[in-house]
């Protein structure tokens, strides 16, 4: 499986957010924070993540006679040179497939499910441009840390910078 397959599986891309928020984690800690994802998938998407070495064990808990593995995120993993762009165009192909699947399911409802698509150009030096990223990761990293409560939904937000031909 390569790279860029392993990364853009929504559930996978669900479990390095846990990691991104939680430095460490067992599966336990996974399970109760993805609560929607069944036990056996869950544990098949470790599996695929610790064989490609996304995941590493970097301890065990002793419980009960039985041993717990805690896991981290090893981004030196995950760090590769993109020249071609090939991992980039093949996020972008999986959010046009996650798109497609929702406007063929014949229940889209794009304003009850909120659906935002929004185009900005923006004139910042390097430096400004670090600032308005820093703004937004803090913000959305506020979010992310919201525990699930009843009626909580799902939502994806992707932010893509390119640069522009002008």
């Amino acid at each position: 499986m390569e790279m860029a397959e392993i990364v853009m599986n929504p559930v996978r891309q669900r479990i390095f957010q846990y990691f991104l928020l939680h430095k460490t984690g067992t599966v336990k800690g996974i399970r109760k924070a993805l609560s929607d994802v069944p036990s056996a998938s869950l544990y098949r998407h470790i599996k695929i993540l610790t064989d490609s070495t996304i995941l590493m064990v970097v301890g065990e808990n002793r419980i009960r006679g039985t041993v717990e593995s805690v896991y981290q995120l090893n981004k030196d993993a995950m760090e590769t040179e993109d020249e071609t762009g090939n991992a980039v165009q093949m996020s972008l192909l999986s959010i046009c497939a996650t798109f497609a699947k929702y406007f063929s399911s014949g229940k889209a409802d794009s304003k009850k499910d909120m659906l935002l698509f929004t185009n900005c150009t923006l004139l910042l030096t390097d430096e400004e441009f670090s600032g308005f990223l820093t703004e937004i990761n803090q913000i959305a990293v506020k979010y992310m840390k919201k525990e699930a409560v009843e009626g909580s939904k799902t939502r994806q937000i992707t932010l893509i910078s390119s640069p522009s031909n002008e």
